[in-house]
């Protein structure tokens, strides 16, 4: 065995700093990036009143963004789809025309029927880091 790098650690430690470092260890937490999670306002909505899906905990550095309806993330699905630089605002296949995009990712429905019920997905483009998915549910309900 070759001769160490480094001198041998001459310095004592006492319990009470093992027991203190340890501690401080045990509570210490890094931290996490909050999840994107949407919102429906209000949570239950009857049939001709709107519905806004609000988006919570948008990430730093966005491209953009696209809707769709349903879990699908396909072109038959895709409602529509916000460029950040220029903002720049693009309409799919299943845009109904009641349907607004903001600029904070949230999504307007208006004059909702019994076919805007169910889940939406809303696709976040970050630049750089590729694509992440988030689905959100609104409750239809008749009164």
């Amino acid at each position: 065995m070759g001769p160490l790098s480094a001198p041998p650690c001459t310095q004592r430690i006492t319990w009470k700093g093992f027991l203190l470092t340890a501690s401080l260890l045990n509570f210490w937490n890094p931290p996490t990036t909050a999840q994107v999670t949407i919102e429906a306002q209000p949570p239950k909505v009857s049939e001709g009143k709107d519905v806004l899906l609000l988006v919570h905990n948008l990430p730093q550095n966005l491209t953009g963004y696209i809707w769709y309806k349903r879990k699908m993330t396909d072109l038959y699905h895709y409602i529509t789809s916000y460029v950040v630089d220029g903002q720049i605002i693009i309409y799919g296949p299943a845009h109904s025309g009641r349907e607004t995009v903001y600029s904070n990712a949230s999504l307007l429905i208006q004059n909702v029927t019994r076919e805007d019920a169910g889940s939406y997905t809303l696709h976040i483009i970050k630049g750089g880091d590729g694509t992440r998915g988030v689905t959100g549910n609104f409750t239809f309900t008749l009164y």
